[in-house]
């Protein structure tokens, strides 16, 4: 008979295999060592990973150079892709500002021969100052900056005052070297405009608020949020097309609010833009030095304030008259030298 073999075989003897396995082995133990005396804090395993760490930082860090580089020409290689594309797009853009520019020039042209045909008087250039502004106050019903430009660099009462993202207000007093500026929130705020593409005609007025009351508009007007509102220019003293800001709100509530953010001046400019109301409601410049002058102090001619000792002569000459005759007590002729 046969003899049955066992279905349980004898495992096979392992022999180390030299020395691969051995050397595993001692990574492995010498690591478990390592960790044991870290977790213990021995100062020799302290010391001895110190120094490790500082022999082996020249070499990490002479590892990283070539990473180091690598990253940087990728960088490089990406940016001079970004450059073509950018040198793509603008050369795009140069094409199309070439044919604007002759669109421009044919329609300065074209507006230069109908007004010739119109025989229209051309607006003043506006010429302006730009100053900064020293100094605001607020209060429950004031609203008005001080800038430190004046009369002598040609300012007047009146002039529309301007800053990067558009109006903030008007110039109101002036002096030799500052004036104030009330500007589009103070309650006593007053502009004309026009809102939205079909140039409707309204008031903005101020109450204090950051944004602005849209006032007197026709009945009908359509007016939707988003809507330009520019100067009109019909008071006669702001120019036309200043930008005010855009319309806020629901019908029957509209507001607007300013482009130029008026908590937070800083640089101003004021336009030179002389009309004949203007001139007329602004006073001549006062010889007087004064922080500023709104008005004028003295309306007398100018020979009586050239002269102030010529009013007080005829009334000097009457009472010696009158003093000698012994007619009139002193006080009575000064009340008839007076005027």
């Amino acid at each position: 008979m046969r003899r049955q073999s066992s279905p349980f075989k004898p495992r096979p003897r392992r022999s180390w295999r030299a020395p691969g396995e051995l050397l595993n082995f001692t990574l492995y133990f010498l690591c478990v060592v390592l960790l044991v005396l870290s977790r213990i804090g021995h100062n020799a395993v302290v010391d001895l990973r110190d120094r490790f760490i500082d022999l082996s930082a020249p070499l990490l860090e002479a590892s990283a150079v070539p990473a180091i580089m690598g990253r940087h020409a990728l960088a490089r290689v990406r940016s001079y892709v970004g450059m073509m594309e950018e040198i793509d797009r603008l050369r795009t853009e140069n094409e199309q500002l070439k044919q604007w520019e002759w669109r421009a020039k044919l329609l300065e042209r074209n507006e230069a021969h109908l007004r010739s045909l119109l025989n229209a008087v051309d607006e003043p250039a506006l010429h302006y100052v730009t100053g900064s502004v020293i100094a605001d106050a607020r209060g429950p019903f004031l609203r008005s900056a001080l800038i430190n430009v004046g009369r002598d660099d040609g300012v007047r009462v009146g002039y529309a005052v301007i800053n990067g993202d558009g109006l903030i207000g008007r110039t109101v007093d002036a002096g030799s070297s500052v004036a104030r500026v009330l500007l589009l929130s103070d309650l006593n705020s007053r502009i004309p405009v026009l809102v939205g593409p079909g140039g409707i005609r309204a008031l903005v007025s101020g109450d204090n608020a950051a944004e602005l009351k849209l006032e007197f508009l026709p009945d009908g007007a359509s007016l939707y949020a988003g809507d330009e509102v520019y100067t009109s220019g019909s008071d006669g003293v702001l120019p036309r097309g200043l930008r005010v800001g855009v319309v806020t709100g629901t019908a029957g509530a509209f507001k607007v609010r300013p482009y130029a953010e008026l908590s937070s001046l800083d640089v101003v400019s004021v336009l030179f833009f002389d009309t004949p109301t203007l001139t007329s409601t602004d006073p001549p410049p006062v010889s007087v030095d004064r922080a500023l002058s709104a008005m004028p102090e003295d309306k007398r001619a100018p020979e009586a304030i050239s002269a102030p000792g010529a009013a007080i002569e005829p009334a000097r000459n009457l009472l010696e008259h009158t003093g000698a005759a012994g007619d009139l007590s002193p006080a009575e002729g000064l009340a008839q030298a007076q005027p």
